[in-house]
C-alpha cells in the first residue's frame, strides 16, 4: 500500500475512514514515509493500540517499544517502555520484558527503579491470575516461575509459592509439589 500522507492531521483524517485491518496495514505504511517526531509516534501508538484490541500482544510490544526509543522526554520514554513491557508479559515473551524493564530502568534512574520493578511484579501478577482464571494453568505456572526469580519480599514469594504448588497439585506434579513446599519461608 502506497501512502502519501505525512502529517499527523492527514493520518488521521484517512484513518478514520478504515476498518482495523486496514488501519493496521495502513499504519505500517505510513510508517515507511518521512514523519516527523510527533507524527511518527502518534502512528506507533494508534498501531499498539489496535494490535492490542486484536490480541496481537508481541506486535504491540515491539510497537511500543520503537515509540518508546524515539522518545525525547524521559517520564514518557519511561511510561511507553512499561507499557511496552507489559504487552510483552501478557504475550508471555518475558525476555523481551526483561530487556524493556533494563532499559526503563536505565532512563528513569534509580529514583525510580523501585516504583518500575513494583509496576512489573503486578504485570506478573495480573498475568498469572488472568491465567489461572481463563484455565490456562501451564501459562499460569511458567509466569509464577517466573516470578520465583525476581526479588521478591517474603510475603510475594510465599504466595508465589503457594500458587504455583496449587497448580502443580492440578497437574499431579508432586515432585515439584514436594521441592517447593520445602523452599517456603516460614515466619
Amino acid at each position: 500500500m502506497r501512502v502519501k500522507e505525512v502529517t499527523k492531521r492527514e493520518i488521521e483524517k484517512k484513518f478514520v475512514e478504515m476498518n482495523d485491518y486496514l488501519r493496521i496495514e495502513y499504519l505500517k505504511s505510513c510508517l515507511q514515509n518521512q514523519l516527523d517526531f510527533d507524527t511518527k509516534k502518534f502512528v506507533l501508538v494508534k498501531l499498539a493500540g489496535l494490535y492490542e484490541a486484536k490480541g496481537m500482544l508481541l506486535e504491540a510490544g515491539k510497537a511500543m517499544r520503537t515509540a518508546a526509543e524515539i522518545n525525547t522526554f524521559a517520564n514518557t520514554k519511561v511510561m511507553d517502555y512499561i507499557k511496552a513491557a507489559e504487552l510483552y508479559i501478557r504475550g508471555g515473551d518475558y525476555d523481551r520484558a526483561d530487556a524493556v524493564k533494563q532499559k526503563a530502568i536505565d532512563v528513569g534512574g534509580e529514583t525510580r527503579k523501585d516504583e518500575i520493578e513494583k509496576t512489573f511484579r503486578e504485570y506478573y501478577k495480573i498475568q498469572a491470575r488472568v491465567c489461572v482464571e481463563v484455565n490456562k494453568r501451564k501459562q499460569a505456572a511458567g509466569v509464577y516461575e517466573k516470578m520465583l526469580t525476581m526479588d521478591l519480599d517474603l510475603s510475594e514469594k510465599k504466595e508465589v509459592q503457594e500458587n504455583l504448588i496449587a497448580i502443580y497439585e492440578a497437574f499431579g506434579e508432586f515432585t515439584k509439589v514436594r521441592s517447593l513446599r520445602r523452599k517456603i519461608p516460614h515466619e
